[in-house]
This record gives structure tokens, C-alpha cells and sequence, in this order.
């Protein structure tokens, strides 16, 4: 072994396979399926048990109720004060809360969305005792070593801001893209409401779209695919298993009919592809808001019924075409700016050369690792550990964790 040199067939094809492992995002992983280290971040926290991700989920749900309850005892003595009496305030507020139309039932429908955030947040807090919104993503590895053997691992890292920024501005185009369709095949869905009285109600309700849907669609990533994805990648080891069992939840979350539904789930699906192909969620939250932005924003332009349950037939293809185009979009601009996204895609591939590795006196070739010593707990494997700041953890874990699967 000493001997060996640097250049010889077996090095060469080790080094080849090290390489061909870190695939660009928009890959399939060993051309078969999708990576699958953003839906293990759970799995890799420290303290894990299979149990916790059940008890996050129902902590979620509790918490989300009491903040609803909340939500809408506060509306309810805003409207009866607003309303100048008892028995008037109790109308108003019934009327409000059935009409999405209103400042009141608009307002109502997207804090109550909302809250999902700040209860999944809570939830993770009890179980965990550390933030939700740093494992958005898996960043690539610092370098950090924890021990005998241990290479690099993925780093869950909060909001990539710049790939947030830059999906938002690949989704804009798609969907102006889409109006453009629905101005040529259905011209009648998207002509504005000559009849609107451009008062003080339409501005606020312009105004509170941009403050409030961002946020909501942020919220519904992050339970339904953030919390989803990752409760299901804790225990199943094929990440499909991940994008598609939350799909049906997602969908009838929306009262919609059969082809809004239908439109619905092409979306979760994709959305939830997008999430392991780029590592995170900032793919997902920008189309999901710059989708529900032109939605939601387009009805009160337009005079629409923000309460109806179904759509024209164009609305619904342009809605089932418009995630499958951002996506291909998104593959498209991930194979120019792969390295920025890369992670690694199985145990113990760092994403930046030499991170992790061992000094190599024998010329074994770049990229290749020092034979391990074997690892007989998780314990041991954290026992050199050293914690980030709170709330971001670093995910470096035995051979065939991120991979891996129970």
C-alpha cells in the first residue's frame, strides 16, 4: 500500500465515483432518484428519537388550535367594537369571517395560515429545544471534524437569501408568462373590473396582500414541506416517500373542486421535488408566493370571487403548467450555478475539496477519504461534537446517515 501510486486504476475509478457523487442540483442521485439530505435534517438532530417527529406533528396541531382559538376571539371583540354593539358586532363578524372578500374574512383567512409557523416553531422548541427555521436547508460542509474517521457532513443553515431572491425572479416571468396565455385564451379571467370603486377598501386590501401572502406562503412551506418531508424522511428511506405521502394533506387543505384539487396536488408535488433537488425550501417559497401574489392579487383587481371554489378551465391548465415550467426553469439555472447549490449527496462527500479529509502521504488521489473506524453508536459518534450556535446544528454523522434510511 505504501507503494501505491497516485495514478493507478483502482485510485482513478475511487476518485471518479467520489466526483460523480456530488451531482449538480436538478440531478436525479446515481441517476436514480433525488437527494436525500434535506429530508434527514430531523433524523441528524442531536437527541433523536423515531418517536419525536410524531410528537412535533402533534405539538404543531395543539398549538395551532389554541393560536386559532386566539386568532379568532381577538377578531370577534375587534368586530363587536368596531360594530358599536353586541348583537351588531355578532353579525359583522359571522359576515366577516364566511367572506373572503371582505378586509375582515381576507385578513382572517390568511392569519390563520400564518400561524402555522409560529406553531411549528413552538412545537420543535418542546421537543428539540431549538428553532425550526434554520433547518429551511442543507448548506454544504465547513470543514468541521468530530471525531476519528468523520468527514465533512451537510450543514442545516437557515434562509439562503440570494437563491431566495433568485427564484423569486424566476418565478415572476413564469407567471407573467401565464397571464399573458390567460389574456389570449380566456381574456374575460384576467380583464380588470371597470366597475371597481378604487377606494380606501381596495388599497388596503392591495397593501395587505403584499404584507400578508409572502408570509403565508412561507408558513405553508414550512409545515408542508419543511415538517412533512422531513417527519416522513426520518422514517422511510426513499425520499418519493417524502414528497408524495404529504401531497393529500396539502391538497385538502384547499376547498377547491376536482380539478382545482387536482391542480393543487401538481403543485405539492413539484414543490416537493424542488425541495430535494435544490436542498431547501427558497425554490418553493418563492413560487408559492409569487403564485398566490398574482392569485390573490389578481381577484381583487379583477372583481373575483375570492370565496369560489372553482375555476375556468384555462385558469386551471395555466395552474397545473406554470410549477412544472418553474421547475424546469429552476434545473435549467442550478446546472449554471451548480456549485453554489451543491451538497453532499451521500455520507461522507465533502462539498469543498480537502474538507474533512486526512492528510494523504501515499498519494491515494483527491477526493478520497481514510479508511473509518467503525462507528458503534450514535453517541460515540457525537461525542466529539461541538455545537454551532444554537438553533443550527451540524449534521455529520455515521457512514449511510444521510442516505440511509430505517
Amino acid at each position: 500500500m505504501e507503494g501505491m501510486n497516485a495514478t493507478s486504476p483502482t485510485t482513478d475509478s475511487a476518485t471518479r465515483r467520489a466526483r460523480s457523487s456530488r451531482a449538480a442540483p436538478g440531478e436525479l442521485a446515481n441517476g436514480r432518484r433525488p437527494p436525500s439530505g434535506y429530508i434527514r435534517l430531523l433524523r441528524d438532530l442531536p437527541g433523536h428519537r423515531w418517536f419525536k417527529p410524531l410528537l412535533v406533528v402533534l405539538l404543531t396541531v395543539v398549538y395551532y388550535l389554541v393560536l386559532l382559538v386566539g386568532i379568532v376571539i381577538v377578531f370577534g371583540l375587534w368586530s363587536v367594537v368596531s360594530a358599536g354593539g353586541v348583537l351588531g358586532g355578532i353579525d359583522a363578524t359571522i359576515s366577516g369571517i364566511d367572506d373572503m372578500n371582505t378586509v375582515t374574512g381576507m385578513v382572517l383567512a390568511l392569519v390563520s395560515v400564518i400561524v402555522m409557523w409560529p406553531a411549528l416553531e413552538l412545537a420543535m422548541l418542546s421537543v428539540y429545544q431549538r428553532w425550526f427555521f434554520p433547518l429551511i436547508s442543507v448548506r454544504p460542509g465547513l470543514g468541521l471534524r468530530f471525531g476519528p474517521g468523520l468527514g465533512s457532513g451537510a450543514v442545516p443553515g437557515g434562509m439562503r437569501w440570494r437563491l431566495l431572491g433568485r427564484y423569486l425572479l424566476l418565478a415572476l416571468p413564469v407567471w407573467v408568462v401565464g397571464l399573458i396565455v390567460l389574456g389570449i385564451v380566456a381574456p374575460e379571467s384576467v380583464a380588470l373590473d371597470r366597475g371597481a370603486d378604487w377606494d380606501g377598501r381596495l388599497a388596503l386590501m392591495l397593501v395587505l396582500v403584499l404584507l400578508l401572502v409572502p408570509v403565508q406562503a412561507m408558513s405553508e412551506e414550512l409545515v408542508f414541506r419543511g415538517l412533512a418531508m422531513n417527519v416522513i424522511g426520518s422514517w422511510l428511506r426513499s425520499p418519493w416517500w417524502a414528497v408524495l405521502i404529504p401531497v393529500p394533506f396539502f391538497v385538502f387543505g384547499h376547498l377547491y373542486d376536482v380539478p382545482g384539487l387536482i391542480s393543487v396536488g401538481v403543485f405539492a408535488v413539484v414543490m416537493g421535488l424542488l425541495t430535494l433537488w435544490t436542498s431547501g425550501l427558497e425554490a418553493a417559497i418563492a413560487f408559492h408566493t409569487v403564485n398566490n401574489l398574482f392569485a390573490f392579487g389578481l381577484c381583487v383587481l379583477t372583481g373575483a370571487d375570492l370565496n369560489a371554489t372553482d375555476a375556468p378551465a384555462a385558469q386551471i391548465a395555466v395552474g397545473m403548467a406554470a410549477p412544472i415550467v418553474f421547475a424546469l426553469v429552476v434545473i435549467v439555472d442550478a446546472r449554471l450555478h451548480g456549485p453554489e447549490l451543491r451538497v453532499p449527496r451521500g455520507p461522507g462527500v465533502a462539498s469543498d475539496p480537502g474538507a474533512g479529509q486526512s492528510p494523504d502521504p501515499v498519494g491515494r488521489g483527491a477526493g478520497l477519504r481514510a479508511p473509518r473506524r467503525p462507528v458503534s453508536s450514535r453517541s460515540e459518534a457525537h461525542s466529539g461534537e461541538v455545537l454551532p450556535p444554537r438553533g443550527d446544528v451540524v449534521g455529520d454523522l455515521p457512514q449511510d446517515h444521510l442516505g440511509g434510511g430505517v
